[in-house]
């Protein structure tokens, strides 16, 4: 295992701003050498160096198109672009042999040093942190067909939004060809995230909730963690976690209009440190859900999800 340290995600020309979120993030807390490679189609010169442009300090950046020749036979549901599905594609022959690669979606900060995941001990080829709002197999806010494939409805369900590979073991076990397989087999509300988690069966080592902390980590009535992580551990996600992901959910995205995630500044701090130019989109569907939520009382937040509103990046060096 060589101490190169490799960050990868998933984004296309569209999810530029996302991309030069993750970009800045990375480069403002890393003490050490990093580099990240980006998974994307439809990226132009132009766009190419815009993004470039915010990588400092010790990270690099580097984009790599993705040739859906290569993957053709591979369905996707729901009109999911091939991207969606390289954190699981990239490890089979995309990323070099004999290192840990750490996937993160292109909608999360990177808010403190990631050394740690590098240094940790690993016994399975994938750490994650168990998902907050599923948390088990059996969990039924959307059909996956635990039941179909008598996988037991108790086992830790991962959420993909960061994954740490180790590549050797990943190849050695074949996963890509397994995931796959069950992509190809069902239509997966969640996709390759619903597969990797019947392929893996539990089979994974445990992140703390801080490295993916998730919309659903900070609510109430929504919040299924509390079955399997510690209290303890789910208060560090609100108030020192190492990675937010603003996946969706009632709280909105960080980019678009009537986002209420409390910790939304991060995010819109480094989009206008990289383009003092952009602006809110409109997420008429996402507005309404939100609204709707908000009546049910279904996304009333813990009130230690407060402290989110005063976070502040974890800076190289210690500095904030």
């Amino acid at each position: 295992m060589t101490d190169q340290r490799i960050v990868y995600t998933a984004a296309d020309v569209n999810y530029l701003l996302q991309a030069q979120v993750l970009l800045r993030s990375l480069s403002a807390t890393q003490e050490g050498s990093l580099h990240l490679i980006v998974f994307g189609s439809g990226w132009t010169s132009e766009r190419e160096q815009q993004l470039l442009a915010q990588a400092s300090g010790p990270v690099t950046v580097e984009i790599r198109p993705v040739d859906p020749d290569r993957h053709r036979s591979i369905r996707l549901t729901n009109n999911f672009p091939l991207a969606t599905a390289y954190n699981v594609l990239a490890p089979k022959e995309e990323l070099p042999a004999g290192v840990r690669a750490l996937y993160v979606d292109a909608d999360v900060v990177v808010r403190r040093d990631l050394a740690e995941l590098f240094s940790m001990s690993m016994n399975h080829s994938v750490a994650a942190v168990v998902d907050a709002h599923i948390s088990m197999m059996g969990i039924p806010s959307m059909w996956r067909p635990w039941r179909e494939e008598a996988a037991d409805p108790t086992l830790p369900y991962l959420n993909t939004g960061a994954l740490l590979i180790d590549v050797d073991r990943w190849r050695s076990d074949r996963l890509t060809e397994q995931i796959v397989g069950y992509i190809e087999r069902y239509d997966l509300p969640c996709v390759d995230q619903d597969a990797i988690n019947l392929v893996l069966r539990g089979g994974f080592d445990r992140l703390r909730p801080a490295f993916n902390s998730m919309p659903y980590h900070l609510m109430k009535l929504l919040r299924n963690a509390d079955l399997v992580e510690s209290d303890d551990d789910i208060a560090e996600t609100m108030v020192d976690p190492a990675v937010i992901h603003f996946h969706r959910s009632f709280l909105g995205k960080p980019w678009a209009y009537r986002c209420t995630h409390p910790a939304r500044h991060l995010w819109t701090d480094l989009a206008t440190a990289a383009d003092p130019k952009w602006r809110r989109s409109v997420d008429a569907i996402g507005a309404v859900r939100g609204f709707a939520a908000v009546k049910a009382k279904m996304s009333v937040l813990d009130e230690r999800a407060t402290a989110m509103r005063s976070l502040a990046l974890l800076r190289a060096g210690g500095v904030r």
